[in-house]
C-alpha cells in the first residue's frame, strides 16, 4: 500500500534532527520477525490472517506493517508542525501498537527485549557483550529449542 508520508523529521535521543527513514521502522519490524523465526509464527486466524493472504513474505508484511505506521505517525497533527516532530521513543511506541494491533505479539515481544536491551546498554547497565538480541540467549535456548523439536514440543 503506498502510503503518502507527512513526516519530515524525527527527533534523535541527543535532540538533534534527522531525516524521517520509514526504510529503518521496516527493517527494525524485520528483524523483530527474524529473531523469532519469522512473521508466521505470530498467525492467528481470524486476526491476521488476511495480511497473510496477500502472500507477500515477511519482507511484505514488514513493509505493510511499516506503512502503518506512518499512517499513525500521520494521524497526529501535531507531529506535522515542523518544530514537533515524533521522537524515536514515540515512533518505536507507535511499532509496539501496530505489531500488538495486527496480532503479531511475539515479534513484539522480541521488539520491546531489543528496546530495552539498547536502552540498557545506552545507560551502562550492561555492556554491548552482555546484550542479546531478543532477550533470550542462544546458548542457554539453542539446546532447549532443539530438546522441543526432537520431542514435538513445539
Amino acid at each position: 500500500m503506498a502510503v503518502v508520508n507527512k513526516i519530515g523529521k524525527v527527533m534523535k535521543r541527543n535532540h538533534a534532527l534527522v531525516s524521517f527513514d520509514q526504510g529503518r521502522i521496516t527493517h527494525a519490524i524485520r528483524r523483530a520477525a527474524d529473531s523469532i523465526g519469522g512473521f508466521e509464527q505470530d498467525y492467528l486466524k481470524g486476526i491476521n490472517d488476511r495480511i497473510f493472504a496477500a502472500g507477500a513474505g515477511d519482507e511484505g508484511i514488514a513493509e505493510f506493517l511499516s506503512d502503518l505506521v506512518v499512517v499513525v505517525l500521520n494521524g497526529d497533527p501535531h507531529h506535522l508542525v515542523a518544530n514537533f516532530p515524533p521522537t524515536v521513543e514515540e515512533i518505536q511506541d507507535v511499532v509496539l501498537h501496530v505489531l500488538r494491533s495486527t496480532g503479531f505479539t511475539r515479534a513484539a515481544d522480541a521488539y520491546t527485549a531489543f528496546r530495552w536491551g539498547h536502552h540498557w546498554v545506552r545507560q551502562g547497565a550492561i555492556t554491548q557483550e552482555q546484550f542479546v538480541r531478543n532477550g533470550y540467549p542462544p546458548a542457554q535456548m539453542d539446546p532447549l529449542l532443539e530438546w522441543n523439536r526432537e520431542h514435538g514440543c513445539d
